[in-house]
C-alpha cells in the first residue's frame, strides 16, 4: 500500500513548491478533507528559522480543531525509524505554543499563530487538538510513547489556563503505515476485509435505495477484540478515527469507559452503538451473524473507548450495531458524510443546489473553468488528486469574495458563516454575481498567495529590507484576506474610473486562472509595498481581523495612500485597467 501512497504523492507536483512540507500538507488535506490545500498552506505553514519545531499550525474554527505538525523527510528510506529526537522536539513546540504566557515571549515567526490559538482557546472555539509527527519511514513504538507523553503535557498546559473539559488532545505518528492507510481508506472505505462471525440473540434487516442493512445487539467484547487487532484501520471510512482519552473526566470517551466499568447493565441504553459499512452480511435466524469486511463510520469513540477498557470489565455488555451494505459509490460517500460526526456536513453543502450556485456552475463550465461545484464537496479523489491549472474551488472563491466586498473577518475566521447565514450569503453571492467576477476576485487572492509562496521559497538567499518586512507581514494570520479587502476598496484608484458596483468587475477577455493571476501580479507587487506599514495594525491587534474598527481604519489609510501614489504607479495601473471591464 505504501507504493500506492508514494505514487499518489509523486503526482502531486503542485505541492513541490512547499519543499519538505509536501507530505505534511498532503496528510492534512487527506485527513481533514480540505478542498483547497494551497490557501491553507499560505497561512498554516510556519516552518523556517526559529520555528521552535512548529512546522505547521492550522486552526479551523469551523471544525473547532487545531493541528500542530512537525515533519521529517528522510533521504534514505531504508532507515528503520525516524529520529526519536525529531519527535521529542515537539515538546519544544508545545511549550512555546501552549506554555508561553505572553506573545512577546514567542519568536516573531510564531506570534501570529500563538495569538490566534490562545484567542480561540479563551473563546472555547476548539474541541480537538491534534499533534502530528509526519515522516516517510516505518513507525516505531518508542516514538508513539513519546508522542503520548507530549499529548498529556499539552493537555496539562492548557488545562492550567483554560476551561478545557471538552477538549481532546491527541498526538500521532503519521509515518508510512498511517498515511498509507488514510490514503487507501480515502479510495476504498473498507480496509479490513476479513470474514467475521458475531454472536447475537437475534437480528433484523432493512433495505432502502441502493443499500441494505442488518441490525443486531453485539457483544462489546467482540468489538474490543477487533480494535486490539485492527486498531485505526477499523475507521478507514472515518479518517479522524478514535480521538483517544487525553481529556477531563467529562470527555465522552472517559464517560464511555466509566459506564462500561461502573454501570455495565445500562451500557446498551446509554450508548448509541456503532454504524459500519460491510461488503456483505448473512443471517439465517441462528445465534450468529456473518459479515465480510468492516469500516466503522459512526461509533469510533465507542470502539476506541471499549478497546482501552480492561477486558475483565466487559462482562455481558452489549451494544447496538448497524451493518450497512452498499455498492453505489455516491451513496457510500453520503452514508459516511451523514453518519460521521467528526466530519459533519459542511455549511456549503446546503447551498449547492440553490438557484445562484446552479447558475454559477453552468457559467464556469462555459468558461472552461473546472472544479467549481457550487459548494458541494466531491469524493475523496477530488480532494487528493492534483488540481488542474484552470481549477477553482467554490469554498475559497467565497472567502475571496467576502474579503473583496468588505468582510475579511468572515473570510478568515468564520468561512462557514458565508454559507450558513442568509444575510452573509446573499451579500457574498447576490443574484447579480457572475462567474467572471468570481474569477476576477479569486485570481487576486491567488496572486497574493503566489507572492507569499515565492517570497518563502527563496530560502537562504539574502533578502532586501523590503522583502524582510513583507515576509514578516505575510506571516501574520489573515494577511492575504486583509490585502484582498484593501485592494478591493482601492480599486477605483487602480482603474482610474468610477466603480459604483464592484460586483460588475471582470476581465474583458476570457482568461484562464493562470493568465488572470499573471495579470494581477504587477498590481499586487506594487500595492504590497504598502502593506507592512499600512496593514499591520489590525493583524497584530487583539481579535485580529474581527477587530472591525482597526480593520476599517487600516483599509481607509491604505486607500488614501494608494490614491496619493497612483501617479507613481500609473503605467502599471493603466496596463491593468485595459484588461478590466467595469
Amino acid at each position: 500500500m505504501t507504493d500506492a501512497l508514494e505514487a499518489a504523492l509523486a503526482q502531486r507536483d503542485d505541492l513541490n513548491r512547499y519543499g519538505s512540507a509536501k507530505r505534511m500538507l498532503f496528510a492534512l488535506q487527506l485527513t481533514l478533507d480540505l478542498e483547497d490545500i494551497h490557501s491553507v498552506a499560505t497561512t498554516a505553514l510556519t516552518d523556517g528559522p526559529d520555528d521552535k519545531s512548529c512546522d505547521m499550525v492550522y486552526i479551523d474554527r469551523d471544525s473547532r480543531s487545531m493541528t500542530l505538525a512537525q515533519g521529517y523527510e528522510a533521504g534514505n528510506t531504508s532507515q528503520t525509524q525516524a529520529p526519536l529526537g525529531k519527535a521529542t522536539s515537539l515538546h519544544q513546540a508545545v511549550n512555546w505554543l501552549f506554555g508561553s504566557h505572553s506573545e512577546k515571549d514567542v519568536p516573531i515567526r510564531l506570534r501570529s499563530a500563538w495569538r490566534e490559538l490562545h484567542e480561540a482557546l479563551a473563546e472555547d472555539a476548539i474541541d480537538t487538538i491534534d499533534i502530528w509527527f509526519v515522516h516517510n519511514l516505518p513507525e516505531n513504538h518508542q516514538i508513539a510513547e513519546e508522542l503520548n507523553a507530549i499529548a498529556k503535557a499539552t493537555y496539562g498546559l492548557i488545562s492550567s489556563r483554560y476551561n478545557v473539559e471538552d477538549v481532546s488532545v491527541t498526538a500521532t505518528e503519521v509515518g508510512r503505515e498511517t498515511l498509507s492507510d488514510r490514503y487507501e481508506g480515502s479510495r476504498t472505505p473498507i480496509l479490513v476485509g476479513d470474514e467475521f462471525s458475531i454472536p447475537v440473540s437475534g437480528a433484523f434487516t432493512e433495505t432502502g435505495e441502493n443499500w441494505s442493512a442488518l441490525c443486531a445487539s453485539i457483544p462489546a467484547s467482540w468489538l474490543r477484540a477487533q480494535f486490539s487487532v485492527h486498531k485505526e484501520r477499523l475507521f478507514s471510512a472515518n479518517i479522524r478515527g478514535y480521538l483517544g482519552s487525553t481529556r477531563s473526566q467529562s470527555n465522552i470517551n472517559n464517560g464511555i469507559q466509566a459506564t462500561a466499568r461502573e454501570n455495565p447493565g445500562r451500557f446498551w441504553a446509554y450508548n448509541n452503538g456503532i454504524t459500519a459499512l460491510v461488503h456483505s452480511f448473512d443471517y439465517n435466524g441462528g445465534d450468529s451473524v456473518k459479515i465480510t469486511g468492516i469500516a466503522i463510520v459512526n461509533g469510533a469513540q465507542t470502539t476506541g473507548a471499549l478497546g482501552s477498557t480492561d477486558s475483565e470489565k466487559m462482562g455481558d455488555i452489549k451494544l447496538l450495531a448497524r451493518f450497512i451494505k452498499c455498492d453505489d459509490a455516491g451513496t457510500v460517500q453520503d452514508i459516511i458524510r451523514y453518519n460521521n460526526r467528526q466530519n459533519p456536513t459542511q455549511a456549503s453543502d446546503f447551498r449547492s443546489n440553490d438557484r445562484v450556485q446552479s447558475r454559477l456552475v453552468r457559467e464556469f463550465e462555459s468558461l472552461g473553468v473546472v472544479g467549481y461545484n457550487g459548494g458541494r464537496r466531491g469524493g475523496a479523489e477530488d480532494v487528493i488528486r492534483r488540481p488542474g491549472e484552470n481549477q477553482l474551488a467554490a469554498t475559497v472563491a467565497a472567502q475571496a469574495l467576502a474579503s473583496f466586498h468588505g468582510r475579511p473577518d468572515v473570510a478568515y475566521h468564520e468561512k462557514g458563516q458565508i454559507w450558513e447565514q442568509d444575510a452573509i450569503y446573499s451579500s457574498v453571492f447576490p443574484e447579480r454575481i457572475s462567474a467572471r467576477h468570481i474569477l476576477f476576485v479569486y485570481s487576486l487572492l491567488r496572486a497574493l498567495e503566489q507572492s507569499k509562496t515565492s517570497l518563502s521559497s527563496r530560502g537562504g538567499t539574502p533578502q532586501t529590507q523590503r522583502d524582510q518586512d513583507l515576509a514578516k507581514w505575510f506571516g501574520m494570520r489573515g494577511s492575504t484576506f486583509l490585502a484582498v479587502a484593501a485592494i478591493g476598496t482601492s480599486i477605483e484608484s487602480v482603474l482610474n474610473i468610477p466603480t459604483p458596483d464592484r460586483h460588475n468587475l471582470e476581465f474583458t477577455k476570457n482568461l484562464t486562472i493562470p493568465q488572470a493571476i499573471e495579470a494581477w501580479i504587477p498590481v499586487t507587487t506594487a500595492l504590497l509595498a504598502l502593506a507592512p506599514n499600512q496593514l499591520s495594525a489590525p493583524l497584530s491587534s487583539t481579535g485580529g481581523l474581527r477587530n472591525r474598527t482597526a480593520v476599517e481604519s487600516a483599509i481607509n489609510t491604505f486607500r488614501a495612500v494608494v490614491s496619493a501614489t497612483s501617479q507613481v504607479n500609473e503605467p502599471i495601473y493603466s496596463a491593468f485597467a485595459k484588461l478590466v471591464k467595469v
